[in-house]
């Protein structure tokens, strides 16, 4: 380990100014080419980023291979990286697939019902084979670890899969509807989904 990056540490696990203004610095620097896409969680991050390099910093994990500044770039880039993919996690969108009402319905909700009900399965229709067996392996309860070990695709590219899926289902269910619609504004067509 380089003597000023040794001082440097020593400085920023007791306080100092100086050093804390440099980390801070390198941090803000390696964090700025992800502050458009974290908007409104780049101050968090800049702020989780700066506690896991004082715990990292404290555990004595840097062990001096790459410089200091290099290390805690690493850091920030990685912690980035994860506070985007937690961003991007699963984002559901309101559905109308209500297929089982808790009380006795309604002739309106048993007719919304069955539209619902019509219009799942013409989603499921316009989706690949391939996506209506994932979902088949998921409402089944299977985890992802062992629906990849019985396709023999690794972990993430099946959850990959899945998503990919789950937006097609949602971009069909949105042509369907918009075809749907299409079909009643025009007075000769009609019928239901």
């Amino acid at each position: 380990m380089a003597e000023s990056d040794a001082e440097t540490i020593a400085g920023f696990l007791r306080g100092d100014a100086a050093a804390a203004a440099a980390i801070d610095d390198w941090i803000g620097r390696a964090a700025g080419a992800f502050r458009g896409r974290l908007g409104a969680h780049w101050e968090d991050l800049l702020q989780d980023a700066r506690l896991e390099i004082l715990c990292l910093l404290r555990r004595g994990s840097f062990r001096g291979e790459a410089s200091l500044k290099t290390y805690v770039w690493r850091v920030v880039l990685h912690a980035c990286l994860h506070r985007l993919r937690a961003q991007r996690r699963w984002r559901f969108e309101e559905t109308d697939f209500d297929l089982e009402p808790a009380h006795e319905p309604s002739p309106f909700d048993s007719a919304r019902s069955r539209d619902a009900r019509r219009l799942l399965l013409r989603v499921l229709e316009r989706v690949p084979v391939e996506c209506r067996e994932l979902w088949r392996m998921i409402l089944d309860g299977l985890s992802y670890q062992e629906m990849s070990g019985s396709l023999g695709v690794a972990e993430g590219t099946l959850r990959v899969r899945v998503l990919r899926c789950r937006q097609r289902a949602v971009g069909a269910r949105r042509e369907l509807l918009a075809e749907h619609e299409a079909r009643s504004v025009t007075p000769a067509a009609g019928g239901t989904l």
